[in-house]
């Protein structure tokens, strides 16, 4: 999926390559008519203000989400709730494209994906 160049100027943070495993857990009074419980996800990129997954799981355009992330240089994760703003379907059967934007993110949290953001080298 390609982004125009007016996609890429309404982007508030900048988005890095982000591909390690995460799980969703859809959160209110929508979470009991889906599948509950917590859903593996793959990332694809990250950035202060939202992530963007594969999933084998469909969600609706504004579920609320409980969004726990693993990353190896951060054993002890990231939480963060979020909502959908976007889902794009892929070629391949049952997986969704999804753009989760990070509504609560609490400063550990936070201070955790904006080391995510730093290149490499630069990191603690």
């Amino acid at each position: 999926m390609a982004i125009s160049e007016a996609d890429a100027d309404r982007r508030s943070y900048e988005r890095v390559s982000w591909e390690h495993h995460a799980r969703l857990m859809q959160l209110g009074s929508d979470a009991g008519s889906s599948d509950p419980g917590m859903h593996p996800v793959l990332g694809r990129n990250i950035s202060e203000g939202g992530l963007q997954v594969w999933a084998d799981c469909m969600f609706a355009v504004r579920s609320r989400l409980l969004v726990e992330m693993e990353a190896p240089e951060i054993p002890e994760g990231i939480q963060a709730v979020g909502s959908v703003v976007w889902v794009s379907p892929s070629t391949a059967e049952e997986r969704w494209l999804l753009g989760i934007e990070f509504s609560d993110v609490g400063d550990t949290a936070l201070a955790r994906i904006r080391s995510l953001l730093q290149p490499t080298g630069e990191r603690n």
